[in-house]
């Protein structure tokens, strides 16, 4: 990591901190380097995180995080054109005001988020000096980050508050709940921890999804190695059968099957990951597994595995264009099913030589 451009001095010690990081999945993993760092600098001041409802059952459960700010997007987004989200709304932010915080960090970085900042009269508000949206306006101790990795920038940007953030800080930690799912998928598929591979196929931009036809190739190979847990969302249960259909017992298909802290139990579980550029990508590595990543319209410098994990890359010019709509996708298209399986091999050899290194 290396350095940042930090403006003004550093604030004096806070007694009560709220971090602002409400969504998506795998955002709210990459600021957990900040929840971490605070705790290790400053082991009396309350943390609390703004998160929305449905990314809380990632970090509610947190041992170091004394309070969750729960979220409701979908109905607090209603508030322009519904008096009783209007009302709602306004006592979210008299909420935010009457929390007592003496220091916001911003890592979202919109205008919504910047208001939520300077709606708790906070005396130190930080966030990134480029936050999109204009949210730069609501913080009064903009950061500069020059590192690249999203990680990086926010563990830049606490470090400049004086939080000595890390990048093994990255670390979450599975519920109870996730757990126990985990392991009666184990018990039922007759499989022990590390003894399946958790594939992730879905994604939000359409322009990252990998064709069906090569998951049906990379899952197949796979499922002649270890079983196969193929893991989506309940929107997400077209695709998934689309891609596991007639690919044997060796594939068991949960898509619309588990819950967000389920989903990181079974991540935590499993021999490593494969998945799209998707949360997966850093729930694995912060749950302490491998994961391959593969990433056709986004840039792994800013976004791609984090601590552990391997990117395999669209090799066309337009990589990294970062459009969410693209009319021909060369890029996830000409991503080789081979080329993924053979990244997968190296995981699991990766395993098979941790356990065997640590085996009494």
């Amino acid at each position: 990591m290396t350095g940042m451009v930090q403006s003004g001095s550093r604030p004096p010690a806070p007694r009560s901190v709220l971090i602002i990081k409400p969504s998506a999945l795998g955002d709210v993993v990459t600021a957990l380097p900040v929840l971490r760092g605070i705790k290790r600098s400053f082991p009396g001041a309350k943390v609390s995180w703004l998160v929305s409802t449905h990314c809380a059952p990632l970090i509610r459960h947190d041992s170091q995080l004394d309070a969750v700010v729960l979220f409701d997007r979908k109905r607090l987004g209603r508030a322009w054109r519904s008096p009783a989200a209007a009302v709602e709304l306004a006592r979210f932010l008299l909420a935010l005001r009457r929390g007592g915080y003496n220091w916001v960090i911003d890592l979202q970085g919109l205008v919504r988020s910047g208001i939520f900042a300077a709606a708790t009269f906070a005396g130190v508000r930080a966030g990134f000096a480029d936050a999109r949206e204009a949210g730069w306006l609501f913080y009064n101790h903009p950061a500069r980050p020059v590192e690249a990795h999203t990680v990086d920038r926010n563990i830049a940007l606490a470090r400049g508050l004086g939080i000595d953030a890390r990048g093994e800080d990255m670390a979450l930690e599975v519920s109870r709940d996730g757990k126990a799912f985990a392991e009666s998928f184990a018990r039922k598929a007759g499989v022990a921890r590390r003894g399946f591979v958790v594939c992730s196929p879905a994604t939000t931009w359409p322009t990252k999804l990998y064709p069906v036809r090569h998951w049906r190739k990379v899952i197949g190979e796979l499922a002649g190695l270890l079983p196969v847990a193929v893991m989506g969302a309940p929107g997400d249960r077209q695709l998934c059968q689309e891609i596991t259909e007639g690919l044997g017992a060796g594939v068991v298909d949960l898509a619309g099957q588990t819950s967000v802290d389920e989903m990181a139990g079974l991540i935590a579980a499993s021999a490593g990951a494969v998945c799209c550029d998707s949360a997966a990508k850093f729930i694995a590595p912060a749950v302490g597994v491998g994961c391959v990543v593969l990433i056709g319209p986004t840039r792994p410098a800013h976004t791609g595995p984090y601590l552990r994990g391997a990117a395999v890359v669209a090799d066309v010019p337009c990589q990294g264009c970062l459009k969410k709509r693209c009319r021909h996708v060369t890029c996830m298209q000409s991503i080789e099913p081979g080329d993924v399986v053979l990244a997968a091999r190296a995981m699991l050899s990766d395993v098979e030589e941790r356990s065997a290194s640590t085996a009494p």
